[in-house]
């Protein structure tokens, strides 16, 4: 097994989405020695992933009590699963946050209308980016003109090296057995959610929980797992492509794909529930609307491959910025007329609410690193806020780079021999792979990747209960790893399915047909490693 080892940086930035590029850029600014890896070409991640015309980010009013109102918003969707310490930080820094988009490649611009953003009560400024590949050729120009960052593309982080719980080195793997060793201070790890674990997805491929599983054998913890957003997307005509909820005000009708009406639309006595569902994109069991979604899911269940909607033509008529951005969208560039074109759509997997534990600065408990963006528990509970997410990544991305150069300010001078942590790694890679020695084709590999999806699509979806988890679990035992690129997605896709079944309860995101209420009792899921092992816990608060 060959590892080629590379210079010595200052901090390395997992990640070349928004926050791993927020990251790498205030790092550049204090001086540190920057090396960037991205696993797929630069400017990778959900940020770049083009699923529809604009990305929103929320950011507090100019008055000042629009901080409590912000907070309130968050907080009640959040249902006690949020993080106030991530909270407060996100509100105070959110709008002095925007303009690091125009220090990566982005030109960000405030939205006209007044629109709540998904989940939210209250209105607020919204601002909007746009153009993805003209962001990447900007931010890439931007970073190659920076002389103390390294760009290393299309590698995957899989080991994290330590010596006495302080991060000392990293290794990260290109394609099956290229292997590279970066000493290193720090890491900052942005390697996104969960979402490309399953079926059908709004993620990149890339973007498959494996970070999670690398930081937790590093010593991190990690909480709230099973608050999943699903999404309705596009089956057809354009596979991929998100459906905007906000048309759901026009919706006629949902039928199977035989053209059986499965539930009526807006000129029925479920009218109200088309108007909210109208104002939210995720699946939540919080709202009466829900029962739209269940809908679309028994009908997927009995072989459906999705749903058909029909939209009323007055839909076409509506001028708020939504609809015309979104509808102008669709036409322009994917020749899409959603009263034209036959509509189906079913739940892709999206964002991942929960992550690994960390402070308002990014730290996780281990010396050394740091996680943000949808990798970290942010700032979403059961339910995410709209137009978060992105800011999330910039708020954080800022205040860990300072904190990881506040860190290494403060390290020690000392030498770690390279042979050591070779052999730490080498050690750890014949643990895990010890039942299967065999190296795998890339065709078998593919194959066993394609099983896992189905798995998690199967048995952990929207609707869960304690069988189907169970047979999930059992499922995922029956593929024996042969690379660590398996063993991580294997690993990843255990603590979501153990996380799940932890929560007996319906809460947000997270529905569980065989415990379709509430507890009483208010508790976080917390998941921990120890020799490759999970500790699943529960916290009541």
């Amino acid at each position: 097994m060959g590892i080629k080892v590379l210079e010595d940086k200052d901090i390395i930035i997992v990640g070349s989405g928004i926050g791993g590029l927020v990251a790498a850029k205030k790092a550049s600014d204090q001086g540190l020695d920057v090396m960037l890896v991205s696993s797929s070409k630069f400017g990778g991640g959900a940020s770049f992933f083009p699923l529809k015309g604009t990305l929103g980010i929320q950011a507090t009013a100019s008055f000042q009590k629009d901080e409590k109102l912000f907070y309130e918003d968050i907080a009640r969707v959040g249902l006690r699963m949020d993080n106030p310490h991530m909270v407060q930080g996100y509100i105070k820094n959110i709008r002095k946050s925007i303009d690091y988009l125009k220090e990566i490649g982005f030109e960000p611009w405030l939205r006209g209308d007044n629109r709540p953003a998904c989940f939210a009560k209250y209105p607020r400024d919204i601002y909007l980016i746009n153009n993805w590949d003209k962001a990447r050729d900007n931010g890439k120009k931007i970073f190659d003109s920076i002389e103390n960052i390294t760009i290393k593309e299309e590698c995957k982080i899989v080991k994290i090296l330590q010596r006495d719980g302080a991060v000392k080195g990293v290794i990260f793997q290109n394609g099956e057995e290229e292997f590279f060793l970066v000493r290193t201070k720090a890491i900052i790890m942005a390697t996104g959610g969960v979402a490309g674990l399953y079926k059908h997805n709004l993620y990149p491929t890339d973007v498959d929980g494996t970070g999670h599983i690398v930081a937790l054998d590093a010593g991190a913890k990690v909480v709230n797992m099973e608050f999943i957003q699903f999404i309705p997307a596009f089956i057809s005509p354009k596979y991929n492509t998100l459906y905007g909820e906000h048309t759901a005000k026009y919706v006629l009708g949902m039928y199977d794909l035989n053209g059986k009406l499965i539930y009526p639309g807006i000129d029925s006595d479920k009218k109200d529930y088309w108007l909210e569902r109208s104002s939210y994109a995720p699946f939540s069991c919080d709202f009466k609307s829900f029962e739209i979604d269940l809908a679309m899911i028994k009908a997927i269940g009995e072989g459906s491959e999705g749903v058909e909607l029909k939209f009323h033509k007055d839909l076409y008529e509506d001028k708020g910025e939504f609809y015309t951005v979104y509808l102008s969208w669709l036409k322009d560039s994917l020749n899409i007329d959603m009263c034209r074109d036959k509509i189906v759509i079913a739940p892709f997997a999206h964002g991942c609410n929960g992550g690994v534990m960390v402070t308002d600065c990014g730290e996780t408990g281990v010396k050394g690193l740091f996680a943000i963006g949808e990798l970290s528990s942010s700032v979403e509970g059961a339910n995410r806020l709209g137009g978060n997410s992105v800011g999330g990544a910039l708020v954080f991305g800022n205040r860990a780079a300072l904190k990881a150069w506040e860190y290494i300010a403060n390290l020690p001078n000392e030498t770690i021999l390279t042979e050591d942590l070779i052999d730490e790694f080498i050690s750890w890679k014949n643990e895990i792979l010890k039942d299967n020695k065999n190296t795998s084709s890339l065709k078998e590999n593919e194959k066993n990747i394609l099983e896992l999806k189905k798995i998690m699509t199967l048995h952990g979806g929207i609707k869960r209960e304690e069988k189907s988890l169970d047979e999930g679990l059992e499922k995922l035992k029956n593929i024996k790893p042969n690379s660590i690129e398996l063993y991580l997605k294997i690993e990843s896709a255990k603590l979501l399915l153990n996380s799940m079944k932890m929560r007996k309860e319906s809460r947000g995101a997270h529905y569980r047909e065989d415990f379709p209420k509430r507890d009483s009792k208010t508790y976080r899921v917390i998941v921990s490693r120890l020799n490759n092992k999970f500790k699943v816990e529960k916290e009541y608060l």
